[in-house]
């Protein structure tokens, strides 16, 4: 493939929007994919893929190309930096630098020098506060787990049980030029291998699947789902696992999807019209009373609790540059009074699934255990934990399934 200047610039502008303006990456991408309908497929994929990885490792990146005082404030890059970046991200993956005459002052062993002397934190490209707590909570693990998340992520769908299956998804996209494959052990994931244009194939516009980490798609079965049961996703979202709920009920009993934001829960009734699942209704929590009206009136309560997001940084690496550590720990705070008011919309001898997208114990298996310890009338009755280079090859991913075995 042909890298030109065009596209090269492109990769600029995107990154300092994605750096220095707090733009997601995810929404810069989308600006720029608009904006260059020419793009072959695999320039398309090169933009995305490098800018990526750009971001991913820009502290590391910084620190190799001797931008050391800058190494703490990636958006304070020029264009000249940005060209060095790229030279020495080429560099790291192919051996060889570019020949473009931008980095007639790049020099490549001083890369290699650099890479010698970088403390772990630069080696790993994250923030030093991250760094510290992650290496702090996960211990030896941390290493490989931040070296895992540093890789791009796979491409996952989740066959929507309510139209169609994974084989016959399969075959579908096959002849539109897409190739995915079965993941072992997730029943109705697959893994697309070659992705094409994926969203505008048939099988998508009817509703057969949906875009779901493989990881992820493991969090709904925790809950046990029996047809006809009574289930409330009470931080619902967009509605993925609202999705995957009124798939494995087989549309026979009832899901409520709560949220805070108006606009998600909009975005989910229109998945939920494209995907055929009748049984979700959709409801916005004005106050805590819209908590409290549910009482006990369900078999079983999701709660996908705001979080970190630091299991799923293959995905949105520039998240780790705008995360905080005082966000975290505010987070936490909010986790815990989540689960101990929400939990009561559960009745006795009902379960509850408790999930993050994160990575840290401190969301994960110290929350569950300071709920217990608060509320003997709950019970873990087994964890889900996903970690990325350690137990899983997707995404980072935690679940508790918890039995109420009496009423408070």
């Amino acid at each position: 493939m042909t890298i030109t200047r065009q596209l090269l610039d492109c990769l600029h502008t995107a990154f300092l929007q994605a750096v220095t303006l707090e733009q997601y990456a995810d929404k810069v991408i989308q600006q720029h994919l608009a904006a260059n309908g020419g793009w072959t497929l695999e320039q398309r994929a090169y933009f995305v893929t490098t800018l990526y990885n750009l971001i991913r490792f820009s502290r590391k990146l910084c620190w190799l190309t001797g931008r050391k005082s800058r190494v703490d404030a990636i958006g304070d890059c020029t264009i000249e930096d940005v060209w060095h970046l790229w030279g020495a991200l080429t560099f790291l993956q192919e051996g060889q630098v570019p020949d473009y005459p931008e980095l007639e002052t790049f020099c490549a062993s001083d890369i290699q020098q650099a890479l010698e002397d970088a403390p772990l934190d630069i080696q790993l490209s994250m923030p030093r506060w991250l760094h510290e707590r992650a290496q702090q909570e996960l211990e030896s693990e941390w290493p490989t787990v931040a070296k895992a998340l540093n890789q791009s992520a796979s491409n996952f769908i989740r066959v929507n049980g309510l139209k169609a299956d994974a084989e016959s998804v399969a075959k579908a996209l096959s002849k539109q030029g897409i190739k995915a494959i079965p993941v072992g052990g997730v029943t109705d994931a697959l893994e697309v291998k070659q992705m094409g244009y994926l969203f505008r194939t048939d099988a998508f516009q009817s509703g057969q699947f949906e875009m779901q980490d493989a990881g992820s798609q493991q969090i709904v079965p925790l809950l046990e789902l029996k047809p006809g049961m009574k289930v409330v996703d009470a931080c619902a979202g967009a509605g993925g696992k609202s999705l995957h709920i009124a798939a494995l009920l087989k549309n026979k009993g009832r899901v409520l999807s709560l949220d805070i934001h108006e606009h998600k829960l909009d975005t989910l009734k229109k998945r939920a019209k494209r995907a055929g699942a009748h049984v979700i209704e959709t409801r916005l929590i004005q106050n805590n009373k819209t908590i409290k009206r549910q009482k006990e009136k369900f078999d079983r309560v999701l709660l996908d609790v705001p979080c970190s997001g630091t299991g799923v940084l293959r995905r949105n690496p520039d998240a780790k540059w705008h995360l905080e550590e005082q966000s975290v720990n505010d987070l936490i705070a909010l986790q815990q009074d989540i689960l101990q008011r929400y939990s009561q919309m559960c009745r006795v001898g009902g379960k509850l699934v408790y999930a993050t997208c994160s990575i840290l114990p401190s969301e994960n298996e110290q929350q569950v255990k300071r709920f217990v310890d608060n509320n003997p009338n709950w019970s873990v009755e087994r964890e889900l934990r996903l970690l990325p280079g350690i137990s899983s090859e997707f995404d980072g991913f935690y679940g508790a399934l918890l039995v109420k075995n009496s009423a408070e």
